[in-house]
């Protein structure tokens, strides 16, 4: 049987190291733009939980009764306008960086409930765990009790430079989480692990609801029959959304320094992380390994990515969450999708058929954008602070 990592050298040393160029679907917005054009829509805002340091994931149990996840290894509900903890978190694993208050990597990370709750009453939460291995959990809520609580899946090593893990349901029986591997590859020295495919870093994988893999699952190079892994070749997917309407699983990818990207997940499929990227390493440094053509015929290109000049400091616009718009109260907002942008801590609306994005008058680092049945957005932001508790819970909605 063929090594597909053996696979992969070979791919490099065919195509070798060829000169960057040509350009896919994508806007660079100038200085003057703020870097992106700032929309004219009206909203307010309304503050309605603070005591949070580092909100990741919220989930819905009924009206005015929220589950919230917080980096630093808790879970809080938030009921009825009162803010408790929840007992029984697994612990987790962070990785900070040393004489700062930033976490860098892991911690606990997604909340998402089984479709069919409460009738199905279980809970799925994402995390890092104290072995460094990208885990997924489900359990039972009793009151601000967990129990009940089971491992369903883990990876199958270590891994010190995972963010994002975020989990959408394709179904009622099948669940999509993306793993990130947001390490420092550079030309010169790659980092090829989400090219690999005996590690389940840099990957989207697709599970049955009990954590087992579904038969229908592609086969990968390398193996005979199918495995977790759904898509490869992903540095840092932060944004992953399912459009049950068209059966439609989007990734918004969290690249280097530029080079964010929107892709259409696509089963099987490699998305070229480190192979081709539009960014560079945060020193400037190049990260592509083959050239733009040498890609296209290995891997999926972009539907659309972010690049802004290096006057406003080359950064494109660090995704942490999206959301796709629909049946909001914001028409203006309806078929786009909403993306939270950690680099200018401002929630962008981007249009997919056209490219274009906008800045909404809405700042602060904001971990994760949810739509309430009415319409209304809820935000979580945060400061990446674990000295203290300023992440709070915010409602977006019409003005009076």
């Amino acid at each position: 049987m063929k090594s597909p990592f053996k696979s992969f050298l070979w791919t490099i040393s065919l195509f070798g190291l060829l000169i960057i160029q040509g350009c896919d679907k994508h806007v660079e917005y100038s200085s003057s733009d703020y870097p992106y054009p700032i929309s004219e829509d009206l909203f307010t805002t309304d503050t309605l939980t603070s005591g949070l340091t580092i909100p990741f994931g919220l989930v819905f149990l009924d009206d005015n009764d929220f589950l919230i996840s917080d980096r630093i290894g808790k879970i809080f509900r938030f009921k009825e306008g009162n803010l408790q903890e929840v007992y029984g978190v697994q612990e987790v694993q962070t990785f900070e960086d040393p004489g700062s208050p930033l976490i860098i990597h892991g911690g606990l990370m997604d909340l998402s409930l089984h479709p069919d709750y409460p009738t199905v009453p279980w809970i799925y939460v994402a995390y890092f765990g104290k072995d460094a291995r990208g885990k997924v959990a489900r359990f039972k809520l009793s009151e601000n009790q967990i129990f009940d609580q089971e491992i369903i899946f883990q990876t199958r090593t270590e891994g010190y430079y995972g963010n994002g893990m975020r989990i959408v349901w394709e179904d009622e029986e099948h669940f999509f989480l993306n793993i990130g591997v947001a390490n420092y590859s550079t030309r010169k020295n790659p980092v090829l692990v989400s090219q690999d495919l005996k590690e389940d870093w840099g990957k989207i994988h697709r599970l049955n609801e009990d954590g087992s893999i579904p038969k229908d699952n592609p086969i990968l190079e390398g193996y005979d029959k199918p495995e977790s892994i759904y898509s490869y070749g992903h540095r840092d997917v932060q944004g992953l959304v399912y459009d049950s309407s068209k059966k439609t699983l989007f990734g918004i990818e969290h690249g280097p320094k530029g080079g964010d990207e929107f892709n259409i997940i696509l089963p099987g499929k490699n998305y070229g992380w480190p192979l081709f990227t539009y960014g560079t390493h945060y020193d400037g440094e190049p990260v592509s390994l083959i050239s733009r053509d040498s890609a296209e015929k290995i891997s999926v290109l972009p539907q659309h990515y972010w690049t802004v000049p290096s006057s406003d400091g080359g950064r494109a616009i660090a995704p942490s969450c999206a959301i796709l718009v629909r049946n909001s109260n914001f028409p203006e907002w309806e078929d786009h999708f909403l993306i939270a942008s950690l680099a200018f801590q401002r929630l962008l609306k981007f249009d997919p058929k056209t490219g274009d994005t906008f800045g909404l008058k809405m700042q602060g680092r904001i971990r994760s954008i949810y739509q309430e049945q009415g319409g209304n957005l809820l935000l979580l932001v945060e400061r990446n602070d674990i000295t203290k508790s300023n992440g709070k819970l915010v409602r977006v909605r019409k003005p009076n």
